[in-house]
């Protein structure tokens, strides 16, 4: 299908009325901020000081102000917050808004960021000697901290490392601390993460610290799966969203919020992305010309595509007609990154992945993306239009053909104009959620509908509530009472899961947990990896590599299977790797797998790879497992090593595993689940094809194949 044009207008905000704004401190806010509040973060205000709601959502448009809606009681109300964010970028870009807040509310608050790379800073300024004496300090210092949920997530739930008393303070001393809590973009996180942050919520819930805590969600329309656990936890939660108008009014935003786009739907072939850009470099050109001081993005859905993305703008944009153009991805080095992104930048075309999805802010009026879902769509086109000052604003949407065809269906006429918030009802309306592998054929689903993964809370996610218990219980964490607050917590883990009052589904859970796993320092290190895979937020890296890149000279690490696919390397030696990075080696360390690379080149076109495994899977199948002896077959890559390293490391490594018997297309078509989520193809000792998935994803999938081809009581199958 040839190109499919949409004209999207402007939207307004509406500003709140005397009566949304009744009973609020309007006198703390400066006075420029007293006239332009807008609806939605009065309306977050009020909720927040409605002593009925605990958890709140703000589910308003990208640039309608979500983070002061948030930040409010903090400026206005002398509350203290831990604010979390999904990147350190975006820890660090929201930084300098806390202080601009701060500065323009005339307060005078402490405030600071807390990650890895930061605590380390600290201790060595501070001249702290332990690590948990440093993230004390920061809670009990700081009126405003900084962090991201991962953090929050190993502090909050006895899994941050460290000794049984320091696991014990760093539960006790969140609560304590803070008033309330922000989640900004918590909406890119599925089951895993939503369980182990609600496990946390009723654990300071269940403990009776004597507070009030709150909870917002900022951009963060609550799944339906989040829904249920919070009604049967019995938190009293509302979701609020903008209120919005295509035309100026009054009573609303007197700028737009957002600047009307021209969207090109384009449909891609087989070889993607790259070969649009190489067919529309022209079209680029002309747009450049025609817009002085023109700044765009490229989003691409893979590192691979974004590095040869980046390569042939910068021969053909930049060399020969003075377009700068630059790279943001998890492969792009730290300089790098903060060439492109910052503020002053002169960089007029950012080549980017995912690592710009979420939240950090810049000025662009040319957008380039791909996207298979609805929520990547409207995440991306967000980026777009939010500031003020060029002439045309233009968004490309690389689709799958049959997407193009059912905006085509849905909107009529090529170059049609569509009220924005009408084109965005009609994407969110058709985003269902759903578990059903046929669901992708409604008729009237523009994207195919979000794998929910809803059976993951009932099969995995009691368990990783089993490990809180019996941390809690044990000497590891201890209670302060410890027979009541042992009985509050069970309780309200059972309420989390929607057990009836009277039952006791926590004890089978443990029961399950202590089975499998025993204490923690008894378990051997198969079952260790499915525990530590478990009670991870985002999952395990086991397949990272340290990577110096030859390409720009700097030190990495990535994904072993990304290097095969998609780059040419040869291994060196660990004394190699850590006498070239010196001091940063432990940074860049490949922990697991223990396999450093030169880093030569990166491909122009995917090499392709199959995985073996000298076992049989037959008797296996749709089992959770812990599996070594995988190596890699057919990948030129390996073909021209000198040597078998890669293989070696790689069967010594012991990765927790699901096999299914469908090739990884089927598997994912059969499941709903996206093109990206990865899944690989494996050749068993007789030959048979089958799926294979690693880490977190392989719990994800166990729950939507359990019940294919179940072993015990619970289909989980230790090997």
């Amino acid at each position: 299908m040839a190109e499919f044009r949409i004209e999207l207008g402007s939207i307004y905000s509406r500003l709140a009325t005397a009566a949304d704004l009744k009973g609020l401190s309007i006198e703390r806010l400066p006075l420029h901020y007293q006239s332009k509040l807008r609806y939605h973060q009065a309306r977050v205000w009020q909720a927040f000081n409605d002593p009925d709601l605990d958890v709140i959502f703000d589910t308003a448009l990208t640039g309608d102000g979500k983070s002061l809606a948030g930040q409010l009681p903090i400026l206005t109300q002398n509350k203290c917050a831990l604010l979390t964010y999904p990147t350190n970028d975006l820890i660090k870009d929201q930084e300098r808004q806390v202080a601009r807040y701060i500065q323009e509310f005339g307060r005078n608050l402490h405030f600071d960021t807390m990650y890895g790379e930061r605590i380390t800073e600290l201790m060595e300024i501070q001249e702290i000697g332990k690590r948990s004496s440093q993230i004390l300090k920061l809670f009990s210092s700081n009126d405003v901290l900084l962090t991201n949920p991962d953090l929050f997530h190993l502090l909050g739930s006895y899994n941050y490392p460290g000794s049984d008393g320091e696991k014990r303070d760093y539960v006790y001393a969140i609560p304590p601390n803070f008033d309330y809590f922000i989640f900004d973009e918590f909406h890119i996180f599925g089951a895993p993460q939503v369980i182990s942050i609600l496990n946390i919520l009723n654990y300071h819930r269940a403990i009776g610290t004597g507070r009030k805590l709150k909870y917002i969600f900022l951009s963060a329309t609550p799944s339906k799966l989040f829904k249920k656990l919070l009604d049967n936890s019995g938190f009293r939660w509302t979701e609020i969203a903008g209120d919005y108008s295509a035309v100026p009014a009054f009573g609303y935003t007197e700028k737009p919020i957002v600047q009307p786009i021209s969207l090109r739907l384009h449909p891609l072939n087989e070889k993607g992305a790259f070969a649009w850009a190489e067919t529309h470099l022209e079209e680029l050109v002309t747009f450049y010309q025609a817009n002085p001081g023109a700044k765009g993005v490229f989003i691409a859905n893979s590192v691979a595509t974004a590095k040869r993305l980046t390569k042939f703008y910068q021969a053909e944009l930049e060399q020969k007609h003075g377009i700068k153009v630059g790279e943001n991805t998890g492969l792009t080095s730290r300089e790098e990154r903060d060439r492109v992104m910052g503020q002053d930048s002169a960089v007029q075309l950012i080549i980017a992945t995912s690592t710009i999805d979420v939240g950090v802010d810049f000025k662009i009026n040319l957008l380039i993306f791909e996207s298979s879902n609805a929520g990547t769509f409207i995440q991306r086109l967000g980026r777009l239009g939010r500031h003020e000052g060029w002439q045309e604003y233009r968004a490309y949407a690389l689709l799958p053909d049959w997407i193009v065809g059912k905006f085509a269906a849905r909107f009529g006429d090529i170059g049609t104009s569509v009220p924005r918030l009408d084109f965005l009802a009609a994407i969110q309306g058709s985003d269902k959620l759903t578990t059903k592998p046929d669901a992708a054929a409604d008729a009237g689903a523009i994207f195919q509908p979000d794998q929910e993964f809803k059976n993951y809370a009932s099969k995995w996610g009691c368990l990783q509530t089993a490990a809180i218990i019996v941390k809690a219980q044990s000497k590891l964490g201890g209670f302060k009472s410890t027979g009541d607050d042992v009985k509050n917590l069970r309780e309200q883990y059972n309420r989390q899961y929607g057990v009836k009052e009277g039952e006791d589904n926590t004890k089978r859970w443990v029961a399950k947990y202590l089975e499998l796993w025993g204490k923690p320092e008894d378990t051997n290190k198969k079952e260790r990896k499915i525990l530590e895979e478990l009670t991870s937020f985002r999952g395990r890296s086991p397949l990272a590599c340290g990577i110096y890149d030859e390409t720009d000279g700097h030190f990495k690490t990535y994904d072993l299977f990304f290097l095969l696919a998609n780059t040419e390397f040869i291994p060196m030696s660990e004394s190699e790797f850590r006498r070239k990075a010196g001091d940063d080696f432990a940074k860049y360390q490949s922990r697991e797998l223990k396999l450093y690379v030169r880093l030569k080149s990166y491909l122009e076109e995917r090499e392709s790879f199959t995985l073996y495994n000298s076992r049989s899977f037959k008797d296996k199948l749709n089992q959770i497992n812990v599996f070594d002896n995988f190596t890699i077959q057919d990948n030129r890559t390996l073909a021209l090593l000198p040597d078998d390293s890669v293989n070696d490391r790689l069967a010594e490594l012991s990765l927790v595993s699901l096999v299914v018997g469908d090739k990884p297309k089927d598997f994912k078509r059969r499941k709903a689940l996206s093109p990206l989520f990865p899944v690989y193809t494996v050749k068993d000792k007789n030959g048979l094809l089958r799926s294979v998935v690693f880490g977190m994803d392989a719990l994800l999938a166990h729950s939507l194949v359990f019940y294919e081809k179940p072993s015990d009581e619970d289909s989980i199958f230790i090997c």
